[in-house]
This record gives C-alpha cells, sequence and structure tokens, in this order.
C-alpha cells in the first residue's frame, strides 16, 4: 500500500470518527443545554422586540424561558402611584407591596398601618407609606388585603402539604364582596371585587368565584390590568367547571393582552389540551384568532409551515408571524444540520440512523420548499415590518442544501434595504456561510478572502462575552449566539474541510478557535480537547509548535496562531510526545518530553489507579491481567519521559547487544501491552481511561496499540525467534496469545442496527468460541506443553483450559 493511499485511509477514516465521537459525547454525556444542542447559524433573537422570547424554539424544554416579561409587581405598583398621585413613587409602592421581609412588614402592619406607631427609620422617607394613611378607602383595603395574604398565599410543601383553609377563604371572599359593594371609589371598588373573586376561587369556590366575575367584573370599564388578573381566573374557572374550550379562548385572550400573565395563560392553555379548531369558533376577530394558532405554534415542536401562515394571514403584521418563522429555521436546523444520535449508538454510520436521518432530511427539504415559498410572498408584500427576514430565511435554507448561488442571489435581493444590527448581523453571518461554502480548496488566496469576516465574528464574541451577564446555568454557549455561531461554524464547517485535505494542524487550530474566551478562562472545550488529545499526530503538532513559536507568513495564520495562547509549552510538548510515544519514535518522545516541566510530567489522569499518582512499572509481566501489579518492590513507576528514555535504550541495545536482543524484545513488549487499555500504565499513551474500551472497534490512531495490542504481539514473536529456551518461548508465545484475544471484537448492541437480542446472543457465542480457540494455544500444547510455564499457565488462564477439554472431546 503506497504512503499517499494510507495517508488518504487515515485522514477519511479521521473525519469519521472524529466527529461520531462528538456526536456520541453529545448523547452519553451529562444534561443537554436545552439552548444549544442543535447545529445553528440562524440566531433566533433577531426581532425588534424579545417580547416573545419564551416561545422561541427548543425542542427539550415545555418553554424556552420561564421568566415573564413583564413584571406584575412593577404593573400593580405603577397603578397605585398614578392612583395615589403626585409624589408617590412606583419603586417605594412595590418596595413596600412586595420587597419588605416577614418581621418588618408585620411591624408595618401591626404598627404604623394600625396608627399605633411611627414608620421605622428605613421607611421614614417612603412616599407610598406617606401617603396612605390620607386615603381612608385605599388604607382600609390596603390592611385588608394584608390580612387575608396568610391563608391566601400558602406556599406548598411537597413534605409538609398545608390544605387550603377552605371556610377561611370563602369567609374572606364574602367580606371582600361586601367591601366592594359598600365602596364608591372606582379604584379600590375593582380592586375588592378582584380580591373577592380570587379568596373565593382559592377556596374551590369555582361557580361563586365565576359569578363574581360574570356579575362585577366582565363589564368593569377600566384600563387597569387587574381586570386582565380577573379573567385569568375566570379562565381557571371555566376549566375547572369543564367549560374547557371557553377556558382555552379566555387563556389566549390573557396571553394577548396581559404580558405580565402570558406564561402562565400559555401553560394553562396547553394544560387543557383543546384543538385550535375548537377555540378559533369563539374567536371574535382575527387578531385574536391569529394569537391562537400563534400559540398552536409555539407549542409544536414539529415542523409546522400551518401555524406560521395562518398567523400571517389575520394579523402579518404582528411580531409573532417572525418569531414563528424562526422557529421553523431553527427546527430546520435541528432536522438538516444536526446528526441524529441515540445515548449508546456507537456509531453514526449505523444503517438504521441513516434511514432516520436520510427521512427526517427528506422531510426537511419538503418543508424548506413550502417555507420558501411562504418567505417569498412575506418578502414581496412587504406587510410585515421586518420582511427583510424572508430573504435572509430564504438564502439561509439555500446554504443548508448546498445551493450556493441560489443563497448568494437571495443575498443579493437585499441590496438597497435597510436592515437593522440584528438583521446585518445575521446577513454577515450567512454570507461567511455561503462563501466557505463555495470555496473548493482551501488554500492561501481562499483563507484570505475569509479572514475579514473571521475576524468580524471573533469582534462580535468579543462584545458579546465582554457585555452580556447570564443568571442562567445551562451552559456557556447557550447564552451567547455569536459564541456558539464561531464554534460551529469553526469546528462543523471549517475542521472537516481541512480534515478532507488531510491537513490536521489546521484542523486542530480552527477547532481552537472556535472556543470562545470567557473572561479570564481560556480553557479549550471538550471537544477539541478530544480532537488534540486523540487525533493528532506528531508531524502535525510539531507544526504547531512551529505557529506558537513565531509570527506567520499569511495574515490569516497569524489570526489563528493567536489562540495558542490557550495552551503552554509543556502542553504542547507533553502533547509532542505522547505523539512520539504512540508511533513508537522513542528518542524523539524523549527529547520532546525533556522540555516539559516536572510537574507536568508527573501529573497522572484523574482516574488512574495509582492513588500516590506515582505512575506504574509498565515492565512488568503478569500472566493474568488483574488483579494488576503496579510496581516492583523497587517502588518506582514511570513518568512518559522516563519511559521514552528506556524504550530508546532497549531499542539502542539490541543494536548493540544482539546476543540478548531477545530479552530487550520481550521488555518492550512488555511495556507496549501494558500501555494498553488492559496493562497497568495505559496512561503513557491514552488520556483517558474506561471500562468499555474493552473490546470495543478502533477509533483513534493508536488503538492499534491501546486496543488491540497488535504491536506488542510482533515484538513478543521477535522475542521468541531470537530465543533458544523453550521456557522463554512459551512465556513469549503465551503472551502472544493474550494479545491475540484482545483483537477480536467484544459484541455489542450497537452492532445490530434493529437491536436484535437474538443476534447479539449467537455474537457471544461466537465471540467465546473464538477466544477459546486461539491459534497460539496450540502452539503452547504442541512445542511448549512439557514446560513448567506452560504448566502455570493451564492453572491460571480458564480460556486455555476451555481449548484444551475442547480438543479431548
Amino acid at each position: 500500500m503506497t504512503t499517499l493511499k494510507k495517508l488518504l485511509i487515515c485522514s477519511v477514516s479521521l473525519i469519521i470518527f472524529f466527529f461520531v465521537e462528538i456526536a456520541i459525547d453529545i448523547a452519553c454525556g451529562g444534561e443537554v443545554d436545552p439552548y444549544d444542542y442543535y447545529i445553528s447559524f440562524f440566531h433566533n433573537n433577531l426581532q425588534r422586540t424579545q417580547e416573545y422570547e419564551p416561545f422561541y424554539f427548543t425542542s427539550y424544554k415545555f418553554l424556552y424561558d420561564d421568566d415573564e416579561r413583564v413584571s406584575e409587581a412593577e404593573i400593580n405598583s405603577r397603578e397605585w402611584a398614578a392612583y395615589l398621585g403626585t409624589g408617590v413613587k412606583t419603586a417605594d409602592v412595590q418596595k413596600v407591596m412586595y420587597r419588605l421581609k416577614g418581621s418588618a412588614d408585620t411591624a408595618l402592619y401591626e404598627g404604623y398601618l394600625a396608627g399605633k406607631g411611627s414608620l421605622p427609620d428605613s421607611l421614614k422617607n417612603n412616599t407610598f407609606l406617606q401617603a396612605l394613611p390620607s386615603n381612608k378607602s385605599a388604607l382600609k383595603y390596603y390592611r385588608f388585603a394584608k390580612s387575608v395574604e396568610a391563608i391566601a398565599n400558602v406556599k406548598f410543601e411537597y413534605w409538609d402539604p398545608k390544605e387550603m383553609d377552605t371556610d377561611g377563604l370563602k369567609s374572606a371572599g364574602d367580606e371582600a364582596l361586601k367591601n366592594a359593594n359598600s365602596e364608591n371609589d372606582k379604584f379600590i371598588k375593582l380592586r375588592y371585587l378582584y380580591q373577592a373573586q380570587r379568596l373565593l376561587h382559592y377556596g374551590k369556590n369555582y361557580e361563586q368565584a365565576a359569578n363574581v366575575y360574570d356579575k362585577y367584573l366582565v363589564n368593569y370599564k377600566t384600563d387597569s390590568h387587574v381586570k386582565g388578573w380577573a379573567l385569568a381566573l375566570n379562565a381557571g374557572e371555566k376549566r375547572r367547571l369543564k367549560d374547557t374550550v371557553q377556558a382555552a379562548y379566555l387563556f389566549s385572550k390573557v396571553f394577548a393582552q396581559y404580558p405580565e400573565r402570558r406564561i402562565q395563560a400559555y401553560r394553562n392553555y396547553n394544560y387543557i389540551n383543546v384543538k385550535a379548531s375548537q377555540v378559533l369558533t369563539l374567536a371574535a376577530n382575527k387578531s385574536e384568532k391569529a394569537v391562537i394558532m400563534a400559540i398552536d405554534g409555539f407549542s409544536n415542536s414539529e415542523l409546522d409551515g400551518r401555524s406560521l401562515k395562518e398567523v400571517y394571514q389575520y394579523e402579518p403584521t404582528s411580531d409573532m408571524v417572525g418569531v414563528l418563522l424562526v422557529r421553523e429555521i431553527n427546527k430546520l436546523e435541528e432536522y438538516y444540520l444536526t446528526p441524529t444520535t441515540t445515548a449508546g449508538n456507537s456509531v453514526l454510520a449505523n444503517a438504521y440512523y441513516s434511514r432516520l436521518a436520510d427521512s427526517s432530511k427528506l422531510r426537511a427539504q419538503n418543508h424548506m420548499k413550502q417555507l420558501s415559498a411562504f418567505c417569498e410572498q412575506l418578502s414581496s408584500e412587504k406587510k410585515y415590518p421586518e420582511y427583510g427576514l424572508g430573504k435572509l430565511a430564504q438564502a439561509y435554507m439555500a446554504w443548508m442544501q448546498k445551493d450556493t448561488k441560489g443563497g448568494q442571489a437571495y443575498m443579493d435581493e437585499l441590496k438597497g434595504e435597510k436592515l437593522s444590527e440584528k438583521f446585518n448581523d445575521q446577513k454577515q453571518i450567512i454570507q461567511l456561510l455561503l462563501l466557505a461554502q463555495g470555496i473548493q480548496q482551501y488554500n492561501d488566496v481562499n483563507e484570505a478572502t475569509l479572514l475579514p469576516s473571521l475576524k468580524w465574528l471573533n469582534e462580535k464574541v468579543a462584545h458579546e462575552v465582554k457585555t452580556t451577564t447570564s443568571s442562567q446555568d445551562w451552559g456557556f454557549y447557550g447564552q451567547y449566539p455569536f459564541a456558539a455561531t464561531a464554534r460551529n461554524f469553526y469546528q462543523d464547517i471549517m475542521a472537516p474541510a481541512y480534515l478532507k485535505q488531510h491537513d490536521t494542524s489546521k484542523a486542530a487550530l480552527v477547532m481552537l478557535q472556535g472556543d470562545a474566551t470567557v473572561k479570564k478562562v481560556t480553557e479549550p472545550s471538550y471537544q477539541t480537547i478530544n480532537f488534540w488529545q486523540n487525533y493528532l499526530h506528531s508531524s502535525a503538532i510539531n507544526k504547531i509548535v512551529g505557529w506558537k513559536k513565531s509570527a506567520q507568513a499569511t495574515p490569516y495564520l497569524n489570526f489563528l496562531a493567536k489562540k495558542l495562547v490557550t495552551y503552554k509549552s509543556d502542553d504542547l510538548y507533553e502533547l509532542l510526545g505522547t505523539a512520539y510515544l504512540r508511533e513508537h519514535k522513542y528518542p524523539e518522545a524523549a527529547a520532546a518530553l525533556s522540555q516539559v516541566s516536572e510537574k507536568a510530567l508527573n501529573k497522572f489522569p484523574t482516574n488512574f489507579y495509582d492513588e500516590k499518582a506515582t505512575g506504574a512499572d509498565p515492565f512488568i509481566n503478569q500472566m493474568p491481567d488483574y488483579p494488576k501489579l503496579m510496581l516492583n518492590k523497587n517502588g518506582k513507576g514511570y513518568n512518559k519521559r522516563q519511559f521514552a528514555q528506556a524504550m530508546a535504550g532497549f531499542q539502542k541495545q539490541i543494536k548493540a547487544d544482539p546476543k540478548n536482543a531477545s530479552a530487550y524484545y520481550f521488555a518492550m513488549a512488555t511495556a507496549v501491552y501494558n500501555t494498553s487499555t488492559y496493562g497497568n500504565a495505559w496512561y503513557l499513551i491514552s488520556y483517558n481511561w474506561s471500562s468499555t474500551d474493552y473490546g470495543r472497534k478502533s477509533i483513534y490512531y493508536y488503538d492499534t496499540d491501546y486496543i488491540r495490542t497488535s504491536n506488542a504481539e510482533k515484538l513478543f514473536l521477535q522475542a521468541r525467534q531470537l530465543s533458544s529456551s523453550a521456557e522463554f518461548k512459551a512465556k513469549c508465545t503465551f503472551m502472544a496469545a493474550k494479545c491475540r484475544q484482545k483483537q477480536i471484537k467484544l459484541p455489542s448492541y450497537s452492532d445490530f442496527p434493529d437491536y436484535n437480542y437474538t443476534k447479539l446472543q449467537d455474537a457471544e457465542k461466537l465471540y467465546d468460541k473464538a477466544v477459546r480457540r486461539n491459534p497460539y494455544f496450540a502452539e503452547l500444547q504442541k512445542s511448549y506443553g512439557k514446560t513448567a510455564y506452560y504448566k502455570l499457565a493451564v492453572n491460571d488462564c480458564s480460556y486455555l483450559r476451555d481449548f484444551l477439554q475442547a480438543g479431548r472431546k
């Protein structure tokens, strides 16, 4: 096989397995970030308003965001401040009504508001409290509202659930209604009526609560949001009284008119679970129909063109049109750009999952045709205020389908259009994607054309990280759309392109470039670490070391190389030395590792067996793999540099002392075996170890040693060939048998597309036969059956005994 052909096979395998590994890590890793689980370049926050952010697309959560965009407390406080007159501050009302701690709140209620004391120093300047006593109706109502808090605002505790005081709530509700009927102040009367309905509702007196609403509140002339809160209660009452369609309709009205209760209304609408067609029959106008269909669309995580089209038909100027359109684009990204993975599935190319992915893509392609037609309508009619969204969506969908010319044509139609800053940013991103897609071969010229756009994106990420604060803890990229765009572009578009060109060094560089820097944290992502640690040969790492040391010839490469500050010299030379160990270039490994500090060399993996972190002695030869013997009596463990020096020494001795070459080959064979997942010193060539490594398929280029132990087998055979001792030959043969056994893949469910248990059982039986019919067992029996080592092996190895027993039958 020619060197070029070997490189091609290696590169293609690398592309497949590297991106399969990322998908596996996502599928089998920790909790999924619901904002960042699919490849996306189309930002969901493009609209002129973020009023509907809770309804952006994510199929991992019921809502994208659980927080209302408008504060009910602020609305109520503002209404009170306006009612009480000039000088009363909204913030003062909100502080007293919603922010006082229990003890201060109680003292205020039982003291100053009861006429039994003065205000504490902390509240002396509170304009709300200063104005309240002069308004007897307001003071009386406020005292009533405070008096019923204890029974109305009962917090549910799972381990100590408290039953509602239904009698107390009924009594309080009747009192509120009585107060309302005797009250002439319209502002206060409304709040008494609301309290009456609310208290009766909480006390499960739904019919009485509904009667209060129907008799007093439904036609109450006011602009107060209290009326909306009463409407929300009435919707709940309709639901409890089994009038579910009416309930859903009322919740849709709350959704539309009262943003402080929008999420609550949305949840309740969906809990009722009625068909949109039923609710539409109650709608009074097109605007109400648009809201009903929008709620239906926001609730659908599947591809859905109907809701979008109908909302546009009913109310083409609504901001909900843009939200629904972007939702569909994001869904297409999940269907079309993101690999289909399932936890436990070890190979994406698995035929079963390939069929699922093909089916999803076909469905997505059909949806894109329909969506593109809608976007054309949106752009041409110009009824929607931000109609440029249509062309952006069309250009992006063309890019998704690899129609570069078509995408550019759509982009050209936006020339001369005045776009918002967010739309211009999205245009830049799509332009970058189309530019990259049009490049057939990455070279100095083409890379230079990309550089201005990459610098722009880099600046966007830096600004975003600097200015954005997030209280959510789902994960970094889900909160930073430009950082996610950069990562996805570098790691899902550019890295594969370089891998196809067999340029793993630049693939590694763009992987690193895709990792955003958060504040002072500069650690690379898991995907980047995984790629650098498992897929780079020494030749690629040497290039990277050179790039870090000096300025580069091209501005493009210089731009990317700046990110190498992430890696210290210790990191790079340790990585280089490890690659040389994997390639059995021991003198080169020793030289590279000599530039690594002792502290870094003696830092062993956290899941290494040796709790004292002294390493292991890889030259210990064991007949059984378990229990592992880590150190000899001298207690000497080896770090990577010591191991490289020892192995380089054996290579020299083989040439200098050929008479004893068999012993040197055996020592090297033992060491190479011990660097496998089955040995005591896997940390010398691998950065991670897992119990699932046993017998798995080869993924990494060093799996010839780490999984299959093929090179160790060859070295044991060389040692055997050069020896004249039957005992030594028996030992070499048995060790070769152990190596050959590791080359038989252990069956797993993922080997079978249909997860057929019967086929798995059949494969396991074949595996059991294969490990017991090891060809070296026959050699042991025939040629070395009289040796003492053979007798020890028969006593120790059950596989060998099974082989012998089968031969006797």
